[in-house]
């Protein structure tokens, strides 16, 4: 099943672009509904075939599942698009992040495939009101660039 969310950030594509290389700009948007126990551990910047384990905490007190298999499958600095296939509790869970250029900034899109067996319509609720949240925190983060 797709799950697939769209936003407009107010800041330059160039910019968006290097923010979301960065792991610690994940644990930014996430921050609040999903914390990562490793993220001290994480690399500053997403490379194409790298792998991590984190386990995931929800709202932070919630203990979640690992995640065993967080791999960067590719990281396209022409194009702006990081894809990534994680393993864990879903059978499936293929991240695809794009940042497009729009006449005033740019466009954000998560665009995730997932397959949990009879739990998939839920986990892809679940990921529509993640991605929506972190989307919102994107908008947050780069309403602080303009002002910075």
């Amino acid at each position: 099943m797709r799950c697939y969310v769209q936003t407009h950030l107010n800041t330059t594509p160039e910019t968006a672009w290097a923010l979301v290389k960065k792991p610690a700009t994940l644990v930014y948007v996430a921050r609040g509904f999903l914390k990562f126990s490793e993220a001290e551990h994480f690399p500053l910047e997403w490379v194409q075939g790298q792998k991590l384990q984190t386990r995931l905490w929800f709202f932070h007190i919630i203990p979640g599942w690992w995640q065993h298999g967080l791999e960067a499958v590719e990281v396209d600095d022409t194009r702006r698009v990081i894809r990534s296939h994680e393993s864990g509790f879903c059978y499936t869970w293929d991240h695809t992040i794009r940042i497009i250029e729009a006449p005033t900034g740019c466009a954000y899109s998560d665009e995730i495939m997932i397959h949990a067996g009879a739990l998939t319509i839920f986990i892809w609720l679940y990921a529509h009101i993640f991605y929506r949240y972190r989307q919102a925190r994107w908008r947050r983060l780069a309403g602080q660039l303009r002002k910075g």
